[in-house]
């Protein structure tokens, strides 16, 4: 009977992990629906010979893809009192569901009677809104809208001037909205206020043409097929790598730059990297560093809050920001470089830096860096959304080659096990000595390891460990289920930290504490095995270490013959840890990962 507890134990667990990995599925795909319309929208608005016109159509594109029942867009306008308003200049709504008015212009709400929630979007912040949450009357319909249950309001900003929002309303039914689908939102907005700001461009535009600045009108022409031909590129291309480097070669060439490069923040390793660089028209390997963490890093204190473009003279530049590139700049004639930061929603995602042989600094202001921005901000996303979604479908594979081990392979040695227990109470099995008692004895340990390494394989690939109770949990259970009464004994030590990585990383370091508890009791043959987390004051340390034989060779040699010391150094890479093993012959083995705590 107790055979039997444990075998469903795992399976009652199974379906709350299926139903997490399910919801994770449908918020990535939701945000992968929502993120090519915006693409599809910003090549739609890019050939329309007519912005405003095209935006009803771009509206219902994004609305499908969220599914919501109306959106709206509102510009920022001046009363005839002068007072703050925000007006309906556009809008979509699915099939019966009522409009705000037939004569759109005319609906607006005036800023001062809903003083809280405009001040958070004019400060860049999305805002959520169900009716209970708002005040009433005018004001407050005007921006919650008709027949609304729930609404999600994302601003609008161009060259960081606040110009409007887009509000995407639900009037059947009140349905949250999750970060990442906010964030998605978020692009779908900078997708719209690209195209109002190329439409006031446009303008700009048209009375240069009427005096006669015809050169002006063809570097727009110019622009515009460098920005279609990034665009088919992007919806082609899956290699960030790649489609940067052609984004940063068509920079370059249009601003003629000597040189520029593309930096992208690495959240799993905590650092930047450049992923492009060009050199005098080619794409080629900077002749400095490729990479500085983000923790300490004169980078990061100089450009991390950077919103802005910014320009830099090289001559007023008196210290390193990244190693190598001020001489580097020197050495090739520069006189100043541009950076314009990669901003998606409420952080800067990376950098796109050009610099120059001559003063350029009216170039931070051209409309065609700010397309080739935005393009690459939506490349950087785009990326990510792929790989969690990678992610997602490997953790999913794992769960199910655990159930396909735990059901199958399991089952069958619980059943040899219960038949040898049955075929032992006969009397020709019960003579101690006898050939056929030795022999079952002998069955009976190799089903026993048989059903051991079954079951440590399903915890490993279990993933609800560090899903649901967290890492000190994961780590306590570790401990438990690895002590051997009257063989060895596994403890954990360190409760009560609160190492804020995201699960993902909880989720590595588990496994990492895993195949060392593992190697430990299956090779080391020790009486005790110590599991410890350490909460210093630059980083967290997690180590398992053992009293038994230790290693004869170097850990290197071991590592060429086995998979798991490769494994556990690779995992610690993956997150930007620092993975070391020390052993001795007779004095144990300890491995740790050391983890760099994030700057605040």
């Amino acid at each position: 009977m107790n055979a039997n507890v444990a075998l469903l134990e795992p399976e009652a667990q199974a379906a709350p992990c299926a139903e997490k990995l399910s919801e994770i599925n449908e918020s990535l795909r939701a945000r992968e629906r929502l993120l090519m319309a915006s693409a599809s929208a910003s090549r739609l608005l890019l050939e329309a010979p007519d912005v405003r016109g095209a935006i009803p159509s771009v509206l219902g594109l994004i609305g499908a893809a969220a599914h919501v029942d109306r959106v709206s867009v509102m510009e920022t306008r001046t009363g005839p009192q002068g007072e703050p308003l925000l007006v309906v200049v556009s809008e979509w709504t699915g099939p019966g569901v009522t409009p705000y008015l037939h004569d759109t212009c005319s609906f607006s709400c005036d800023e001062r009677e809903l003083s809280s929630v405009c001040a958070q979007l004019r400060a860049g912040r999305s805002v959520c809104l169900s009716p209970s949450e708002t005040p009433g009357g005018r004001a407050a319909s005007g921006i919650e809208g008709v027949d609304t249950k729930t609404k999600a309001i994302v601003p609008i900003f161009v060259a960081s001037e606040f110009i409007g929002v887009v509000g995407f309303d639900n009037t059947r039914q009140q349905r949250a909205i999750d970060a990442s689908e906010l964030a998605a939102l978020e692009t779908a907005a900078g997708v719209i206020g690209a195209a109002l700001h190329r439409e006031r461009l446009v303008d700009d535009v048209r009375r240069e043409r009427e005096r006669a600045a015809e050169a002006r009108v063809a570097g727009l022409a110019k622009a515009n097929a460098v920005i279609r031909a990034n665009l088919e590129r992007l919806a082609g291309q899956t290699d960030l790598h790649s489609f940067m480097g052609h984004m940063l070669l068509e920079a370059t060439r249009q601003f003629d730059a000597v040189s520029g490069a593309v930096i992208v923040l690495k959240d799993s390793l905590q650092q930047w990297r450049i992923v492009a660089h060009v050199r005098e028209g080619q794409l080629a390997e900077p002749p400095f560093a490729t990479s500085v963490p983000v923790n300490g890093s004169a980078f990061t204190a100089r450009f991390a809050e950077l919103r802005e473009p910014l320009y830099l003279e090289i001559a007023r530049q008196e210290t390193e920001i990244w190693p190598g590139v001020l001489a580097f700049h020197r050495s090739e004639g520069a006189v100043g470089t541009v950076v314009y930061p990669l901003v998606f929603g409420p952080r800067s995602v990376g950098f796109l830096v050009l610099t120059f042989q001559r003063n350029a600094e009216d170039v931070q202001k051209s409309e065609l860096l700010v397309a080739l921005a935005q393009q690459a901000t939506l490349a950087v996303q785009l990326t990510r959304l792929a790989y969690s979604a990678k992610e997602a479908a490997v953790l999913m594979e794992r769960t199910r080659i655990g159930q396909e081990i735990h059901d199958g392979l399991a089952q069958s040695f619980t059943g040899i096990l219960l038949q040898l227990g049955a075929v032992e109470e006969f009397p020709s099995c019960k003579k101690r000595g006898s050939e056929l008692a030795v022999t079952l004895s002998r069955i009976r340990e190799l089903a026993r390891d048989g059903l051991t390494e079954a079951r440590r394989s399903v915890m490993a690939l279990r993933l609800d460990q560090t899903r649901r109770p967290g890492l000190e949990i994961a780590l306590r259970q570790l401990a438990d289920r690895s002590t051997v009464p009257g063989g060895v004994t596994c403890t954990f030590e360190g409760g009560g930290i609160a190492t804020g990585l995201r699960p993902e990383h909880e989720h590595e370091l588990l496994r990492i504490a895993q195949e060392a508890v593992s190697n430990a009791v299956r090779h080391a043959r020790p009486q005790t095995v110590r599991i410890t987390m350490t909460d210093e004051p630059a980083h967290w340390e997690l180590a398992v270490a053992d009293d038994g034989v230790g290693m004869q060779e170097r850990p290197d040699v071991y590592a060429r013959e086995g998979f798991g010391l490769t494994s556990m150094r690779q995992r610690a890479g993956a997150i930007g840890g620092e993975w070391q093993i020390a052993s001795q012959p007779g004095a144990g083995t300890r491995v740790s990962v050391r983890i760099e705590k994030r700057a605040s």
